[in-house]
């Protein structure tokens, strides 16, 4: 080569390197280019469980699981049938032996039956609670045929909570969704309602509905198995209230998750907790650890009267300036952790709200998805711990194929359109107060496990006293917009 070309190569490479090491040695520290920082904005809203003086806790009031062991539960007296068609018993059940409502027709054609079980002849009402009826139903060959009777859209095989007044006019009946048509095995179906009495006339008595409508082939069989119905509290519900009483459940969650990346090297800088404690000076998430109390040391940023469903929307608020929001650059990873009670009652038209007990004010699913589709950064994960939360992430109150589409986000909830369950404190057989889900989820979360893998066993996992996984209970949903919950680790 010629050495007049070698030269100026040699040169501008010398200059080049010049270059670089004087921007090394004059840049100050800390300035050089980083990776996104991991960031988290953690929620918790409530510190009450509402129950009724007198009444059992939360997890153990007046719930009644039918089975052969119920004294109640008896075809021959408790339940009456109402159309045609007949019941029987059964003795192939869901999980084992047991009763079963089997609905079957003879002739073939036409079906419109109903079971009505009185709940006021065994247990008195308790106004303002919010009730869970709940079974597994199996359709055992493909009875419905829609087509051939113009039969009103929501029956087929389903189940309700129908609401009467003294006077056994019926009120209302709130339904579950129908199956119709062929659904090989067993299929879970439940139906809440609340005893909130919206219409002039006063609801003194609920009523257990099992009904089938359809047409049916000869000796085509529905199976009913594993009743169960219970209830509870959670705001916001009409005036008046119950007495509500501090508990550790919601504070205890919200803080076992910012202790988690606490202990695993996210910045407190990066952590926003929003934590309602108030006149409840120590939360004890765990029975057995050598922590008495785990909220001396948390930093909190908002607390008490101050966490408000305004507050809250001006965190989440990219264009408001200083809010947390608004500190997050492209390159961050962001986790948002909500927990608190969840209505969908609230809303005409039935999607989910997010409560705060301060003020009783709330955030609908499209304002937290419209603030929080704005903001910009490399991945999010979502967890929405709280009754109804599929709903919440849901476009359409209609849980399945309309998740809200937030394109750098992992969204997880507790439960679907359903009841999310909790231990109210530690003073039970688990050892922790929180989540039944999201606590069994951060603790996998705690040990290195990837999101995929942590939503899979905590879904999985047995709480204390149940004979269900949580996937049975409450069936917890994930959406993967990002396509790497297999292989993200969060700490």
């Amino acid at each position: 080569m010629n050495i007049k070309k070698i030269a100026p190569i040699i040169v501008i490479g010398i200059i080049a390197v010049l270059v670089i090491a004087l921007i090394i040695v004059f840049l100050p520290p800390g300035s050089t280019p980083a990776p996104g920082s991991k960031k988290a904005i953690i929620l918790g809203s409530a510190n009450d469980f509402f129950r009724k003086d007198g009444e059992p806790d939360f997890n153990d009031g007046h719930d009644a699981k039918f089975s052969n062991e119920s004294a109640q539960f008896n075809w021959s007296g408790s339940w009456n049938t109402n159309g045609t068609g007949w019941m029987d018993e059964h003795g192939i059940g869901h999980n084992s032996s047991g009763f079963i409502a089997l609905a079957a027709l003879g002739g073939g054609g036409y079906v419109n039956m109903e079971w009505v079980y009185n709940w006021t002849d065994f247990y008195t009402l308790l106004k303002f609670a919010v009730y869970n009826f709940s079974a597994w139903i199996n359709v055992t060959t493909n009875a419905w045929t829609p087509t051939i009777i113009n039969i009103p859209p929501g029956t087929g095989a389903r189940i309700g909570l129908r609401w009467l007044n003294s006077s056994n006019g019926i009120v209302r009946t709130d339904w579950s969704m129908g199956i119709i048509g062929l659904t090989p095995g067993w299929n879970f179906l439940n139906v809440t309602g609340i005893a909130d009495n919206s219409t002039p006339n006063e609801i003194t008595q609920l009523q257990l509905v099992l009904a089938v409508e359809g047409i049916m082939l000869p000796w085509d069989m529905v199976l009913f198995d594993d009743l169960n119905i219970e209830y509870w509290f959670p705001p916001p519900i009409p005036s008046p209230l119950p007495s509500n009483i501090d508990t550790d459940g919601f504070p205890a969650q919200a803080l076992h998750v910012y202790w988690v990346l606490r202990n695993n090297g996210y910045a407190n800088d990066n952590i926003f907790l929003m934590l309602y404690h108030k006149d409840d000076p120590t939360i004890d998430i765990y029975v057995n650890d050598s922590i008495s109390n785990d909220l001396p040391e948390a930093i909190v940023d908002v607390e008490d009267d101050n966490v408000t469903a305004n507050r809250f929307k001006q965190e989440l608020n990219i264009s408001i300036s200083g809010s947390f929001a608004s500190g997050i650059q492209a390159k961050d990873e962001l986790i948002i952790f909500i927990t608190d009670h969840g209505s969908n009652k609230v809303s005409s038209d039935g999607n989910a709200t997010f409560h705060f007990e301060a003020d009783d004010s709330y955030i609908t699913e499209g304002e937290f998805f419209n603030l929080v589709k704005q903001i910009s950064c490399a991945r999010m994960l979502i967890n929405i711990d709280m009754c109804f939360s599929g709903n919440f992430l849901n476009e359409n109150a209609n849980i399945g194929s309309s998740w809200y589409n937030i394109p750098n986000s992992i969204l997880i909830s507790s439960t679907t359109d359903l009841l999310s369950w909790y231990w109210r404190d530690n003073n039970n057989a688990d050892g922790f107060a929180g989540s039944w889900f999201f606590h069994q989820f951060w603790e996998q979360i705690n040990q290195s496990q990837t999101v995929g893998d942590a939503f899979t066993n905590a879904k999985n996992f047995v709480p204390a006293g149940q004979v269900n996984s949580i996937d049975d209970i409450q069936t917890p949903l994930i959406q993967d917009n990002l396509g790497i919950k297999d292989t993200w680790v969060l700490i």
